[in-house]
């Protein structure tokens, strides 16, 4: 899904009838900022995982990855991977359930 899509689909809500698109543009993208923001800006505690939870939907970490030897495929040269963070996510229990029981209702059709 792209962000134009996801704004289709929310400005489609219900609840959310009195908002315009451009508004609703403007709190997504204040979400994923906030996110962006926690993620860079909050300083890492050594052995402890920074997460940002969203009850029911999953949960994103930041972790961080040690310097590693790997091997360029094309040349076959060692080289190191330097140190860095990236981000994992885990879906939540709800998430995982409705995922799989529409993916297996899907599958039942055919």
């Amino acid at each position: 899904m792209t962000k134009p899509e996801l704004i289709e689909k929310i400005s489609k809500h219900e609840e959310l009838a009195g908002l315009t698109k451009k508004q609703i543009t403007h709190v997504v993208e204040s979400f994923f900022k906030e996110m962006e923001d926690f993620f860079v800006k909050t300083k890492p505690v050594k052995g402890k995982d920074l997460k940002f939870s969203w009850p029911g939907f999953g949960t994103f970490k930041r972790k961080h990855r040690d310097a590693k030897k790997g091997r360029n495929p094309k040349t076959k040269a060692e080289i190191t991977i330097p140190a860095h963070y990236t981000i994992s996510f885990t879906p939540g229990t709800h998430f995982k359930t409705s995922m799989n029981e529409a993916l297996s209702a899907k599958k039942g059709k055919k």
